[in-house]
């Protein structure tokens, strides 16, 4: 076997290391559709990606040189996360763990594109949530990816609640994946096609007035097909974020009208507040305009 670069061929072709012939080949069409030379006006870069997924696909595509490869292949790094006592970095270690979770969760449903996850707040505005699915988002390499931001407020509920949340916007990105409209109302109200793509992931929706099929729980059956994130996600999940606290207590000023009139018997209306800071004077008796009870 002859290889010309460093990469991985399973990252390459963004497959688990245990794929099957069939996922290998659906994961080398999409690739070569998006990077072909002809499809990309001659762009240099996308040929010579394209040049590396064919070239990976031709070893793992084969199954004597496919194991060849494995046997030569540098020992990954395992996604098990060893928390730091300080807990300096124990976000990180919780994103990587989240990760890991992403990629356990594609591989048992591999239509599921690749996604770029983050941690941020869940409280800003006026409904909190615990996870959101943005699509493309962001840009990396040659394509664009969507969006995962779980809540840090959400970690406080526990591993069991956050694996749901992950599963809740995996059911996003595979309708998105499949170009289904799952919500309306600017995202914010689940419909049935969200529904039939949570349950084909496992986990359970019920029914919200406002928010259509939309409350997640997480099934005894899929918690065990997940056994060994939720295990990871419990030892990393050691802090969680405060809401946000948006109410503020500065005085407003009074900018109710009153009516006002002068010594010839002129009449406005003005702002009680602005009447009180300085005196208001008619041009056509020079006298002040006062407020009308007052008068």
């Amino acid at each position: 076997m002859t290889t010309t670069t460093s990469h991985d061929y399973y990252d390459l072709l963004d497959i688990p290391p245990d794929a099957t012939h069939a996922q290998i080949k659906r994961a080398y069409r999409r690739f070569a559709r998006k990077y072909h030379p002809d499809m990309n006006n001659g762009d240099p870069q996308a040929a010579e990606h394209f040049k590396l997924i064919t070239e990976a696909y031709d070893v793992l595509s084969d199954p004597a040189q496919r194991k060849n490869y494995d046997r030569a292949r540098p020992q990954q790094p395992s996604t098990q996360v060893t928390i730091p006592h300080d807990g300096s970095d124990a976000i990180s270690a919780v994103l990587a763990v989240l990760e890991a979770t992403w990629q356990a969760i594609r591989a048992r449903h591999p239509q599921i594109p690749p996604v770029v996850l983050v941690i941020a707040s869940g409280t800003e505005g006026k409904q909190a949530r615990y996870g959101h699915h943005a699509p493309q988002r962001w840009h990396v390499g040659l394509e664009d990816r969507a969006e995962i931001m779980i809540s840090g407020e959400g970690l406080r509920r526990g591993a069991s609640a956050v694996l749901g949340t992950l599963l809740h916007e995996a059911a996003h990105a595979l309708a998105a994946a499949r170009g289904i409209q799952d919500t309306s109302r600017q995202g914010r109200y689940h419909n049935k096609h969200f529904k039939t793509h949570a349950e084909e992931l496992g986990i359970t929706v019920t029914h919200d007035p406002r928010l259509g099929w939309s409350v997640t729980t997480l099934p005894e059956a899929t918690a065990l097909c997940y056994a060994v994130q939720l295990a990871d996600l419990q030892a990393a999940i050691t802090l969680w974020r405060h809401d946000e606290h948006n109410a503020t207590t500065t005085t407003r000023r009074n900018t109710n009208l009153i009516a006002a009139v002068c010594p010839c018997g002129r009449s406005i209306r003005i702002a009680a507040s602005a009447l009180a800071e300085a005196p208001v004077t008619c041009r056509a008796c020079d006298g002040d305009f006062t407020a009308k009870d007052a008068a």
